[in-house]
């Protein structure tokens, strides 16, 4: 089997750009990964790539919902991705937002495997549930390792093409339930 290719997309913060004010950068591409990333690098060892790690600002992505997703998608689409991951956005709101759209309209429209992962509490969870998978998640970044983690198994049982589980056994949330 071949490596497979992620994405991932962050925002201005993990992405390492800076906190709320470069909050309105538009999106941009680096190669490989990323902030988190580079521990979900780690974890998935050889089995797979993460290829290219897209940021944008949490305010430009929310305020300029339609052309931002576009921006987005179009830069994903050019890694020719067999994954896209997003986050982990935690308890935020418009990064949650922001993470569940990139993860629903790529697998929608590039037609890949897409996860990310936020709390209960994020607005993302209600939004998008339905079209992605969204690992449980702490309130902050201080569960970071356990997002990582529960993140990166998920993904790993992707890449593998293993059966997935219940969203009780393998930490995701019910298609559409909280």
């Amino acid at each position: 089997m071949r490596k497979k290719r992620i994405v991932h997309y962050l925002n201005q913060f993990f992405g390492g750009i800076g906190a709320e004010a470069k909050a309105g950068i538009p999106p941009m591409e680096f190669d490989g990964p990323k902030g988190p990333g580079v521990d979900v690098q780690e974890k998935m060892g050889a089995e797979g790539e993460i290829v290219a790690t897209v940021v944008c600002g949490d305010n430009y992505f929310t305020e300029n919902m339609e052309k931002a997703s576009e921006e987005v998608l179009g830069l994903i689409a050019k890694h020719k991705p067999d994954v896209v991951i997003a986050g982990p956005a935690f308890r935020a709101g418009r990064y949650g937002i922001a993470c569940g759209r990139v993860s629903a309209e790529a697998s929608k429209r590039l037609g890949v495997d897409t996860l990310t992962a936020m709390n209960e509490e994020s607005p993302g969870v209600d939004l998008y549930a339905r079209d992605t998978y969204i690992v449980r998640t702490g309130s902050s970044v201080a569960a970071m390792d356990d997002a990582i983690r529960g993140m990166s198994r998920l993904l790993l049982k992707i890449i593998r093409e293993e059966e997935i589980g219940p969203p009780s056994v393998e930490g995701y949330f019910a298609k559409g339930v909280r």
